[in-house]
């Protein structure tokens, strides 16, 4: 033996010392890589020691023995050849590697083994020596070098690197370099600047990069493996990577079987002696169990890094494709599935493909040995798994189907919830989230009746699958028995346990096979999905680029080009503007004006390069145009950022924009400042602070070319004419700088600003000209110049919220409660079983008691079996048959329980929770919590609830009653074993208390950092826009790719944890199977062989139930804390229900007598409200207000307009004072009867739910018939817009029942139009209700009652901002005709008076009054003409 190790270790150093001349010569053109104090010669000094020590230790064995030993000679020269070539290799890749020499230390490592044993055979044979001791000192310092060089050199290199990438081999095979993240995790809370760097192969940067480039190349035409084939060619090297720890794995798992059938020849062998074949079965063993743990570990590393990649280079592609996406055919829900459910999907196939072929070559080398063991018994296995393969098939050729039915679900559910979540002031301003709420409910049964088709196909494929690994064995025992019998021999321990090991290595697989068949569909599913909307045809801007100094036919220059353009919305739809033609001269002011629908807007994003034209040309001098869109993008963030955008941050030039948009004032009334967080959408900014917002963006970019459309709608006269001036004026920035302006307004203020004018309409061109030559109509420009009304024209200046304070402190709050991300709460067990049901989960912990039970039993009645008489053989075949019966039954029992009772009814009550909680949230958080967190909460972590929460409550119920069972039946075979329990009880419990403290954190961060991915995808994909207008496509995939590097970091970090909890419980079983082998042999007598057999079968599946009950313990955790309501984890949604604030108080519950409001008066008796301390923003208000009043309520940006209508409304409570209405007070009725039944409100931002039906948007209470919604839409000119081209009634219904989304785009003065119909529907369905129940009140079940004879009243909230004057006048005449002619109080919030001493005004003008409002008080109240009056004069 000692020969063998001699020529094994001289082999190994042979290979080595060839090798060293190619690593040197590589080493010697890299750049030094270490910082210059250190150079690395202590490795050099200990290397020459070892080069020293092999030498003399050579000299010694050849020249002390007489005669010359030959071979001892001829085996050292290498080795010391060998160590001589170490020292410079270890000096070269000290200095000029990113980290250890990985093939020095496997060759020290392997070379330190040999020897070892090679002098342990020496000892062992001829004693202690001079040459024993040589050799024994040269290993001890191999040792050494091995422990010196295997130090990471992270804290030494000049260039920061991961502390994977500077760690040795040892280091990443036993993820040591992870210790110091698991040390930060106990001592601390870890946030995402505690975890290290990545490495670079995992940056997203470099992955979308290469996924583009790999698509930019794919072969065409396109089929279904396109797009892997294309991820496949973007990092085939990673893709291979797994392959070769792959093929250990299976080497190291099929050498158990033979090992068990060595042990157990071992310990039947008669001698007693010890001999050397007991110590090579020790060593064996180590080797095998070892090298099982590194190559597991090693190979779902590997996939791990994979998944990582797939998921940076899909999400790349989805986030590219939708910055050239027609924005028109943007779909929220889909994209966000995409970017959620289908990319963890497409993350699963590069698993799912190495697992197929390595599962296939597993199952032939088990079959090959298992035809060894039992004969031609064992094509057994190959027949049930052909049976039970037809489900697989079954499954196959229907799941697809259902999956993609479940995941269009999904789309529906979660774009309705964007929808719901982008509306929920106007919401709750209307008084319909109730409705809302069994809206998104109602999508989320559906698409739980989808889910319970694939979970029914699911349990009868596990039947199917179980009945493989659960039948196998007693058939195939049976069978062997038989044939046995007839040879006149029995069953013996060494061939039942070695077959029984086969068994189970052949199952596993084979299962595993017809197990990743459903996954694959699924994931083939979600590539073809992913693949289908890259497929999607781009924007097609057809815009041609004037060239420097280009004219047309005339020597002018040029800024934009019109000729002879027809454009239409879609290609569907019908031209709006045809043949059109203009041209604007550089530096010029041209204004765009027009009636509703007449397509200023189309125009806009034709010029935009957003809609392509039928004919004719568009040519600009840039393509690159600073925009203000009509509804203004404002990515979250704070102010500063959004002015700034993507451009350099110049402070003069900031300040001086700033200045010009007049947002100084603001910005000094905010205590943050510029650094102020306008929230997700800009909601923490009112309307005009959003438009001077974008505004001041469009100005600070200094662009050429700017597109305003209709820029100023949401300002008071004050401000707007202080912008025009400073812009537009003739002594303004624009005209100073000869920036060409582009301005669509309806205001004729501006016309005279204009160096030309366009006025659209009747599908083309109406006028184009001077102002000068247009007819002027003064009375309908005329705004209200709030200022001068001032008793001072200070610069005091307006309190705001602090919504950046509220956020902080709400954060604090949150930091503080996050502790339990570290310790976790076991409440969270009790809560979330409450959802589940206690019967359900009593179900479910009988059947996987039973099932582990039942499964295992039948090792120890093989045992038995084994050492019975030859008689009692039919009945252990009994016996067993029994038990895998009730094992099969139990199985599917589990399954049932858990994907049919447990998943849905948890899912559907966790949900309804959630979404309960996020409903009765007050506005205030949706101002200071961004819209991707809270969406988060309805994708993500819904799908842990759906798929993996009640996966981990079964597989944890499993494994604790599996280890159980494992645990008495292994230490049953060895007595001695059972002194070590208490050992690795600790040794669990400490290994699992890291482990948990640590991955709770991280998975909290993961699920954190991809609410932030979500909201910059959402953000990108809202503003495309505006995005592509400044040219700013690069710069937000860059932020996408932040913010996925951010949320890959974790998730990584997390997935190596794994493997390091994976190892560590994989060497704990080692040692106890190598424990028990070596006290068997060791220990002569004290362990039967049917005890060893069955112990090794039960450590085959040992290691793997420790681990997954570990793993699914913390999956649970970490899934059940995930859930987070209101930023808030489970265990606080758990409280919060009960003692966090809600909009509703219960104080209000007084339900006023029929009927109210009967008349509609009004009293503000000394209100003040206040967000916080410092920020008042109503001051002792005293009004009151008679019935049938009409009211206006004008005031600056910022004066305390809004919040006087949200107080109205309830969605801001009062500090003091009281507001009543015909005597009740607001403060004790329900907030929802409020805004159902005593206001009719119509605000700035019209309401459209886009995946809600026509029908929902204009009657949520679905109390009106198909006829009265046609009636309304007549009435403001929108019926033919949504394609109705008759009036039938089926074709009415179905037009009815059309979610929004599918019907042609509504402008924003459409929604405007849409809003008064749907005010008037409201109005119309409280009459219904007293029509039908003349003599009692009607009751919804969702709300409160609604009483008879009301007389709400009107509340108008700018909502004529973006119409032209005569569909203005429009409105006006159809409010006075529906309200204020019938005697309902009106209130308007206005900043422009135009009209309202017109016949059309909206007011009456013996019932008119207006009230001005300053600094949050009471300025002046008087009729309009009065204060058109004090306006004159001032």
């Amino acid at each position: 033996m000692d020969r063998r190790l001699r020529f094994a270790s001289a082999a190994v150093s042979t290979a080595f010392a060839l090798w060293l001349p190619f690593r040197l010569s590589h080493l010697r053109t890299q750049t030094i890589k270490v910082i210059p104090r250190h150079r690395g010669h202590i490795k050099l000094r200990i290397a020459i020691l070892l080069a020293l020590a092999q030498s003399i230790a050579l000299f010694w064995d050849v020249f002390s023995t007489s005669p010359l030993d030959a071979d001892r000679l001829f085996s050292g020269i290498p080795s010391v050849l060998a160590c001589i070539g170490l020292c410079p290799l270890l000096f070269l890749e000290h200095t000029r590697s990113l980290r250890p020499s990985d093939p020095a230390i496997v060759y020290l490592l392997v070379t330190f083994s040999l020897e070892s044993l090679s002098l342990g055979s020496r000892t062992f044979n001829d004693g202690v020596s001079v040459g024993v001791g040589l050799r024994a000192a040269s290993c001890m310092i191999k040792f050494l070098m091995v422990v010196i060089e295997s130090r990471g050199k992270a804290d030494i290199l000049r260039e920061r690197r991961s502390p994977e990438e500077s760690a040795g081999i040892l280091a990443r095979s036993f993820f040591w370099w992870i210790n110091p993240i698991l040390a930060k995790g106990n001592r601390n809370i870890l946030t995402g600047e505690c975890l290290p760097a990545m490495d670079k192969k995992l940056s997203s940067s470099l992955r979308r990069q290469q996924a583009l480039q790999a698509w930019a190349k794919r072969s065409k035409p396109e089929g279904k493996m396109t797009l892997p084939k294309v991820l496949v060619r973007s990092m085939l090297p990673h893709f291979l990577a797994p392959v070769i720890p792959r093929l250990f794995l299976i080497i190291f798992r099929y050498a158990q079987p033979v090992l068990i059938s060595t042990a157990i020849r071992s310990i039947t062998n008669a001698s007693s002696q010890r001999s050397r074949a007991d110590y090579s079965v020790i060593f064996m063993a180590v080797v095998i169990y070892v090298g099982l743990a590194i190559s597991k570990a090693w190979y779902q590393h590997r996939l791990n890094r994979l998944k990582i990649m797939i998921r940076g280079a899909v999400v790349g592609l989805i986030n590219n494709k939708s910055l050239s996406h027609h924005c028109s055919g943007y779909d929220d829900g889909r994209a966000v599935t995409l970017m959620s459910t289908d990319a963890d999907n497409v993350g699963q196939a590069a698993s799912m493909f190495h697992e197929t072929w390595a599962q296939v070559v597993e199952v032939l080398l088990g079959m090959t040995m298992l035809a060894r063991e039992v004969g031609w018994v064992f094509p057994v296995p190959l027949i049930i798994i052909f049976f039970c393969s037809r489900m697989s098939r079954y499954l196959a050729k229907n799941l697809q189907s259902k999956q993609k039915d479940w995941t269009v679900a999904t789309q529906k559910r979660i774009a309705m919830t964007i929808s719901m979540l982008g509306s929920m002031k106007s919401l709750k301003m209307l008084g319909i989230t109730p409705y809302t709420e069994s809206l998104v409910h109602n999508s989320r049964i559906r698409e739980l009746s989808k889910a319970m088709k694939v979970r029914w196909m699911m349990v009868a494929y596990n039947a199917s699958a179980n009945a493989l690994g659960i039948f196998s064995p007693i058939i195939t025992f049976v069978l062997y028995v038989i044939v046995s019998s007839w040879n006149g021999s029995a069953l013996d321990p060494e061939t039942a346990f070695t077959t029984t090991a086969l068994l189970g290595l052949v199952t596993h697989p084979a299962n595993m096979i017809m197990t990743i068949i459903p996954q694959a569909v699924g994931s083939l599913a979600a590539f073809q999905r992913i693949q289908d909307y890259l497929l999607q045809p781009p924007r097609n801007d057809q815009r041609l680029e004037l060239r420097h100094g280009e004219a047309s036919r005339t020597d002018t220059p040029q800024a934009i080009r019109v000729q002879n353009a027809t454009i239409q919305p879609t290609l569907s739809a019908p031209s709006i503007l045809k043949e059109i033609s203009f041209v604007v001269n550089p530096g010029s002011i041209v204004t765009c004006a027009g009636p509703v629908g007449s397509g200023k807007t189309l125009l806009a994003k034709a010029l935009l390069g957003e809609i392509p034209t039928v004919s004719g040309t568009i040519s600009v001098a840039s393509k690159r145009i600073a925009c203000c869109e009509q509804v203004p993008w404002l990515p979250s963030g704070t102010i500063k950022e959004a002015v700034c955008g993507f451009g350099r941050e110049d402070p003069a030039w900031y300040k001086e924009v700033i200045g010009l948009c007049c947002l100084d004032e603001d910005l000094l009334a905010l205590p943050k400042g510029d650094h102020t967080l306008i929230g997700s959408r800009g909601l923490n900014l009112s309307g005009g602070q959003r438009q001077r917002v974008a505004l001041a963006r469009a100005v600070y970019a200094r662009y050429p070319l700017v597109l305003l459309d209709d820029c100023f709608s949401a300002l008071d006269g004050e401000t707007e004419s202080r912008i025009v001036d400073n812009l537009l004026g003739l002594e303004g920035l624009f005209r100073k700088t000869g920036t060409t302006v582009f301005l669509i307004s309806n205001s004729r203020v501006h016309f005279q600003l204009a160096d030309w004018l366009i006025i659209l309409g009747n599908g083309g061109i109406k006028y184009q000209g001077i102002w000068a030559n247009l007819r002027q109509d003064a009375k309908q420009v005329l705004k209200l110049d709030i200022n001068r009304y001032s008793q001072n024209g200070t610069a005091e200046k307006e309190p705001e919220v602090d919504k950046t304070l509220q956020s902080q402190t709400l954060k604090l709050a949150e930091a503080t409660d996050d502790l339990s991300r570290a310790t976790g709460d076991i409440s969270l067990y009790g809560y979330y079983l409450r959802a589940v049901g206690a019967r359900n989960f009593f179900i479910l912990l009988a059947c996987t008691f039973s099932y582990s039970f039942f499964v295992t039993f039948p090792q120890y009645w093989l045992q038995r079996w084994t050492e019975a008489p030859v008689s009692q053989t039919w009945f252990y075949v009994g016996g067993y048959l029994i038990s895998s019966l009730l094992a099969w039954a139990s199985t599917n029992g589990s399954m049932w329980s858990t994907h049919i009772l447990i998943a849905p009814s948890s899912g559907l009550e966790l949900h309804r929770r959630l979404l309960s909680t996020i409903i009765g949230a007050p506005l205030l958080y949706f101002s200071t919590t961004d819209t991707g967190v809270i969406l988060n909460r309805f994708s993500q972590d819904m799908q842990l609830v759906d798929r993996q929460l009640p996966p981990s409550i079964l597989a944890i119920s499993n494994q604790i009653f599996k280890l159980l069972v494992q645990t008495v039946l292994l230490f049953s075979a060895q007595k001695l074993m059972t002194l070590t329990l208490p050992l690795c009880v600790v040794t669990i419990y400490f290994v699992q208390k890291i482990y948990l403290r640590t991955s709770r954190q991280l998975r909290f961060l993961d699920l954190e950092s991809q609410s932030e991915v979500y909201s910059s995808f959402l953000e990108s994909v809202e503003g495309v826009t505006t995005i592509r207008a400044f040219g700013w496509e690069k710069q937000a995939e860059q932020a996408n790719i932040r913010s996925l590097d951010k949320s890959q970091k974790p998730a990584y970090v997390l997935f190596c944890l794994q493997q390091w909890l994976g190892i560590v419980l994989d060497l704990m079983v080692a040692a106890i199977a190598t424990g028990l082998i070596a006290l068997a042999l060791l220990l002569r007598g004290t362990t039967t062989a049917g005890q060893i057999g069955m112990a090794l079968n039960i450590v085959l599946v040992a290691n793997t139930t420790l681990l997954g009950l570990v793993t699914s313990w913390t999956n649970m955790e970490i899934s059940l804390g995930a859930m987070q309501v209101l930023g808030i984890p489970l265990s606080r949604l758990k409280s919060l229900e009960a003692s966090a604030p809600k909009e509703d108080k219960p104080c209000e519950d007084h339900i006023p007598v029929d009927p109210w409001p009967s008349s509609g008066t009004l009293q503000f008796q000394d209100v003040t409200v206040a967000y916080n301390q410092e920020a008042v923003a109503l001051k002792n208000v005293t009004l009151e207000i008679s019935a049938g009043q009409q009211v206006a309520i004008c005031g600056r940006t910022g004066s305390g307009k809004s919040t006087m209508l949200l107080t109205l409304l309830r969605l801001v409570d009062i500090r003091s004072g009281a507001i009543k209405v015909d005597g009740v007070d607001l403060s004790l009725v329900p907030r929802s009867l409020i805004r159902q039944r005593c206001f009719i409100t119509v605000g700035q931002d019209a309401l459209v739910l886009s995946q809600a039906s026509l029908r929902f948007n204009l009657d949520p209470f679905s109390a009106l018939s198909d006829e009265t919604i046609v009636v309304a839409l007549q009435k403001t000119n929108l019926w033919r817009h949504f394609g109705a081209e008759n009036d039938s009634a089926s074709t009415a219904g179905d037009i009815l029942d059309t979610p929004i989304a599918s019907l042609p785009q509504m402008s924003t003065g459409q929604s405007q139009l849409f809003a008064a119909a749907r005010a008037i529907l409201q109005l119309q369905s409280l009459r219904q209700h007293a029509k039908n129940e003349p003599n009692e009140p009607y009751y919804d079940n969702r709300t409160a009652p609604l009483m008879l004879r009301n007389m709400p009243i009107l509340l108008l909230d700018e909502a004529t901002s973006s119409l032209d004057p005569e569909s203005e006048a429009f409105i006006r005449a159809l409010i006075r005709e529906e309200f204020t002619n019938k005697g309902h109080t009106v209130i308007a919030i206005t900043h422009r008076l135009s009209g309202l001493t017109s016949e059309e005004s909206v007011l009456d003008p013996e019932r008119e009054m207006v009230v001005l409002l300053s600094k949050g008080k009471v300025e002046k109240v008087g009729r309009v003409k009065e204060v058109l009056a004090m306006g004159a004069n001032s």
